[in-house]
């Protein structure tokens, strides 16, 4: 088997399932696992969206909460199914693992390295405040995709607001 290296990635600081009822998961979590606050977000806006390389649109709505020391997300796709793209057209079960994301220092240089180990981009999106992010397809390895940002001062708070909900320390606060 082929060694990866990977060193441009930070630890993971977010899990995140995909849900077909973004607010029934919600309820499910809170209730059997006393996970919560959750931080609901329909529809979010993004621009300059791009599906398997083509341009796109990609309608989902998210809720966050902490876990421990990882944030949780709960994400219902609206347009686009990622995990069923061309390269993976098996009937899709939720919920199910969608993505880990991870800080990096170089969102473009990361992106680049992913993209040469074969980690196909699968989505790369801006959002309405310009931040781009991007998830690569790391289902051959890990089972789902690996998103991957760069931390900034809105991303910080929101992660640090998420966890000081719970009354734990973001993973952001970690690396800051």
């Amino acid at each position: 088997m082929q060694k990866w290296s990977i060193p441009s990635l930070g630890p993971v600081v977010q899990v995140a399932y995909a849900v077909d009822d973004l607010q029934d998961a919600v309820n499910s979590w809170s209730e059997l696992s006393g996970i919560g606050p959750f931080f609901i977000k329909e529809n979010i806006p993004l621009e300059k969206v791009r599906v398997d390389g083509v341009d796109s649109n990609f309608d989902h709505s998210s809720a966050y909460a902490q876990w421990g020391s990882l944030m949780v997300e709960l994400i219902c796709e609206h347009t686009e199914k990622l995990l069923l793209t061309a390269t993976n057209t098996r009937e899709l079960k939720t919920p199910s693992v969608h993505h880990c994301a991870v800080f990096v220092d170089n969102f473009w240089e990361a992106s680049k390295s992913l993209e040469g180990m074969g980690f196909k981009e699968i989505l790369f999106a801006e959002t309405s405040s310009g931040f781009p992010f991007a998830m690569h397809d790391t289902r051959k390895i890990f089972g789902h995709f690996i998103e991957i940002y760069e931390p900034n001062e809105e991303l910080a708070n929101f992660y640090r607001m998420v966890g000081e909900s719970a009354g734990t320390v973001a993973a952001s606060d970690k690396n800051n």
